[in-house]
This record gives structure tokens, sequence and C-alpha cells, in this order.
């Protein structure tokens, strides 16, 4: 027989195929599933985990997670017409190494259950999942782009996130797991079963009427408001528009002027990610740079546009990874993926540079310690090896001295990471804005996913989304994930959109406390794998031995 037709493996895969089902875009209404994607790989390792080698259970976690992400995440080594051979590399290096750090949580799981017994493996569940799904995101070299809780953006359930973040959700999905399996153990073993079938249910129950009672209280304040906003979807092609960059820029400039024909003024103007796609703030480019100012003040326009922009360090300032001149080898500095905010008259602009920068397609992760490497990942499309931000702070849109809103400016992939939307509405931020380009990934599931969690940040910090694409999904998201239509501007065309929202200035619990559940979660988790190693008497904790262990054979 071969290994791969044994139980444990197809547990292991019917974990990966429920994970991947469940995952924004890859069904309909497919989000409930992850309810039950834990429960076979968990009875997997009821089974046969205090036996197996730990080849094998590293083999069964590798095929859940490699099944997982080449399902819900297989778009990111898609071929594209011109499709850089270093891009679909590094996304198919991603496919076969990303599941190593996905299944942190289950090995740490599997160590318990060996060590501790099955009682305990159950307890720690939701913490591990919760726990290394945070620790998934803190690095320069993080992609928690698979999150589970993301699973539950199209039901209610996730209303709750306003509470406990994306990564409680995980927690959450992990408590309703465990408890199926510790149901599933306890019929095998004849055991009672009634408290634990009421507890789920009750919990359910209690949970979604939460959920729906949020939805409805946040969908019935309405989403329209005071603050007028166009964004602008120009539709470049992400290949070609790194040549004609002063074209692009002429591009975005005629399709604002069309907008203000067809809808009259607005308050704010948002261009996407990159729209003006070189340093125009650089000295070397003041004509642009004075045209672009006089346009908007002859206009009366604020305008939020991504831009290449540029640093030139001081004396002693520059970090370990800034550029340094070819023409003169004393001068160090960075270019930034950023954003920045032009109000008619105004002198100051405000700017956001990106914080998180894609690991490897924009910057080599921990590239101030790595700093001979850097030159390894660059790539012949754009500008690679970005600099990276260090603050975040919204942007203002001003008329005179009225403050109409304070923006805070979300740069592509900055928008898979909680804390950066937590940071900027606890800096003042009334309003968030994603501006992106998904070109690279046109014809996929990417985009459309890249815009549910843009939903997802929405419920957390009960903030209207502004996204602006180069060439979609671009839209409206009103505080309780929702947006009509979807989407504002048809996927791959040019167009623009017009909405007004309302700046919102209370904070969720969640803008408050952030992150708690999860971070406990991991040191619960790693508190057991530490207590089972150096207590013995540990090992004879309560239900060791009881008739729930016996049910692994």
């Amino acid at each position: 027989m071969s290994p791969l037709s044994k139980p444990p493996y197809l547990y292991a895969f019917a974990t990966g195929l429920l994970l991947g089902l469940a995952f924004p875009r890859t069904l309909s209404n497919g989000g409930f599933l992850v309810f039950l994607a834990w429960v076979p790989l968990l009875v997997a390792l009821a089974d046969k985990g205090a036996n197996a080698s730990r080849w094998s259970l590293i083999s069964w976690f590798y095929l859940t997670f490699v099944v997982y992400h080449g399902i819900s995440n297989w778009w990111v080594c898609s071929w594209q017409d011109k499709t850089d051979p270093y891009l679909f590399a590094s996304g198919l290096a991603l496919w076969l190494f990303h599941p190593f750090f996905l299944m942190m949580p289950v090995v740490a799981l599997a160590s318990i259950r060996r060590r501790l017994g099955l009682f305990w493996m159950l307890l720690c569940t939701p913490f591990a999942i919760a726990g290394f799904e945070w620790l998934h995101g803190q690095t320069d070299a993080s992609y928690p782009w698979l999150t589970t809780g993301y699973s539950l953006i199209h039901t209610p359930f996730a209303q709750v996130a306003d509470t406990v973040g994306v990564y409680g959700l995980s927690l959450l999905i992990g408590v309703v797991n465990a408890l199926i399996v510790l149901i599933i153990l306890l019929r095998r073993s004849n055991q009672q079963v009634k408290i634990p079938v009421a507890v789920l249910l009750a919990g359910l129950v209690v949970w979604l009427a939460v959920g729906l009672a949020k939805q409805w209280s946040w969908s019935s304040q309405g989403a329209a408001g005071t603050l007028g906003v166009v964004v602008v979807q120009p539709n470049e092609d992400p290949w070609d528009k790194w040549g004609d960059t002063r074209g692009q820029v002429g591009v975005h400039r005629a399709l604002v002027d069309s907008s203000r024909m067809t809808f009259g003024q607005a308050d704010l103007y948002v261009w996407s990610e990159t729209a003006i796609p070189y340093t125009i703030r650089d000295p070397r480019f003041l004509p642009e740079w004075n045209d672009l100012k006089n346009w908007v003040d002859s206009s009366r326009v604020s305008l939020l546009t991504g831009y290449a922009d540029i640093m030139v360090y001081g004396a002693g300032e520059a970090p370990p990874s800034a550029r340094q001149s070819k023409a003169d080898p004393e001068v160090r500095f960075d270019i930034f993926n950023a954003a920045m905010m032009i109000n008619p008259s105004q002198p100051s602009i405000g700017v956001h540079r990106k914080t998180m920068l894609t690991p490897f397609a924009e910057r080599l992760p921990f590239a101030d310690q790595l700093t001979f490497a850097m030159s390894w990942i660059e790539w012949g499309v754009g500008i690679s090896a970005w600099g990276k931000g260090r603050t975040r702070e919204p942007l203002v849109v001003a008329r005179g001295s009225d403050t109409l809103a304070k923006v805070g400016t979300i740069i592509c992939i900055e928008s898979i990471y909680p804390e950066v939307a937590r940071d900027l509405v606890n800096n003042g931020a009334d309003v968030l804005c994603v501006i992106t380009n998904d070109a690279w990934y046109n014809g996929t599931w990417g985009p459309e996913q890249h815009f549910d969690i843009a939903r997802m940040r929405a419920i957390e910090q009960r903030r209207p989304v502004l996204r602006c694409a180069n060439s979609g999904v671009s839209g409206f998201i009103a505080p309780d994930g929702s947006d009509n239509p979807h989407p504002a501007i048809a996927p791959m065309t040019t167009g623009f959109a017009r909405s007004s929202v309302r700046p919102i200035q209370q904070r969720t619990t969640y803008a408050l406390v952030g992150d708690p559940l999860p971070i406990a979660g991991l040191i619960i988790t790693l508190l057991a794998l530490c207590c089972a190693r150096i207590s013995p008497v540990l090992r004879n904790l309560p239900f060791r031995s009881t008739s729930l262990e016996q049910t692994h054979v």
C-alpha cells in the first residue's frame, strides 16, 4: 500500500483541502468549512501522533500545508505574458518553503501530544494556532496572508474582530475544531458527550448572535459621510509602467479632470501605488514637481498618490542597508515605496513610507544585518531593494486651516499586517486607505483576496477603507466590511469612482488593546512545551491515562 493512502496522510490532505476551500475566493460561501478544517489532522495526531516518527509527522504536516498554500495562494507563482522569471521563481519558492512556517503550530501540538498527552494537546490547540499565526507576522521575512481567521470574512462571525482581531478569530476557530475532536474521541470511548456538544453549540450561537448584532449596528449607521472621495484606476501594464513614467502622471491627471467634469469637485482624489513611478520630489525633477503642485493648487484638489520617494542621509544617519551613490561614494541614500498627500496652496507635504515590504520581491529580509546579500534579490522590473519606512502617521486632508480627515495610508502588502492599520488609527487616522498595484496577478484570485483582507482591517478598526488599485480591485469598504457596489470600477479597465465616507474617531477594543489573545496563546504553548521537557511530574497530569487517551489506538 502506498504511504499516501494510509489514513494519516489522507487526514493531512483533508485538512489542507478544507483550509484551502475555506479561504476567501476559493469557494463561494465556503468560509464555514474552517470550523471543520483542523479536525482531520488533529484526529490523525490523536490516533498516531504518540508513536509516529518525527519524519512521519513532518511529512504529514508538510502535505497539509503545501496543499493549503497550493489551493489558496497558487496565484503568487502564476505566469503572465511578461512575468519576470525572478517573480515566478520567488512564487514557486514560497509555495515550497512557506509550509515550513505554517506547520509550526502543529509541530508544537505533536510534541505536546507525545509528552503530555491527548487532553493537553486539545487544550493547547487554539492557543498554538493563534499564537504561531501571530508570530508568523512579526518579522521582515513574514507573510501572514494565510491567517485562518480571514476565512470568516464573508460571515457574521468576522464582526467580532473589532474586539479580538483576525488572530482572535483564528483562536476561536481553533476552539471549535478542538471541541469537535473531543466529541469524536469521547464518542469512540462511549463517554458522555452532552456537555461538550452543548458547549460547542452554545458558543457558536452566542458568537453568531454577537456578530449579527455588531453587523446590524454598524450597517444601520450608514457609510455615507462628509468626505467626498474619488479613486482613480488607470489600468497600467505593470511591466511597462516603468518606461514612460511621465506619461503615467499625465494619464492620472486626465482621469481626475474627467471625474471633476462628471461628478463635480471632491475633497480627495486617490491614485494607486507608485502611480508616480519616479522620484518626482528629487531636486533633479523640480520642473515636473512644480507642474504637479501647480495643477493641484489650480484645480483645488487634495491628492493622495503613491510615488517613489528619495532620502539622502546626512553624515552618520544612514542605516547599514542604505545605497551608495555611484557618483560620490560618500553619499548614502534610500528610495522608498511611498505615498504623499498634496493639499492645495499648502507648502507642507505629508509622506508615508512603506514600513512592511514584500520579502525578497521588494527588500531582502533583515537587510540591515545582511547587507552583503542585498544585490542578490534585485530584479528586472521597476525598483528593487526599497528602503524601509520607520513611522506610521496619518496623512491630513486639509482646506486652509480646516482638517477634513486624517487618512491612514496603507501601501499594498502592509494591509495584511493588522498592526499597521492599528498603529495608524491609534495615531489619529479616522479613515483608512489602501493603495496597491495588484496588476502583477491579473486574472487570478489574488486581487480579490487582497480586497477581502482590507475588509478585515475595516472591521477591526471600524473605519471606512478607501481602496485604489492600479487595475483593480478598487472600491469603498464600510466599517462593517461591506461594499456596494463591488467592485466600484470593473477590474482591468480604466476609470474612476466617487463616494462619500464618514471619518470616525472612536477606537475599537482591538485598536486599544491589540493582540493579547494570540500572544498569551503563544506563551501558553511554549510553556507547555518547556514544562513537558523539564518536569516528569507533568507527564502524569489528568487525562493522560483515561479512556480518552486510549482512543488513539
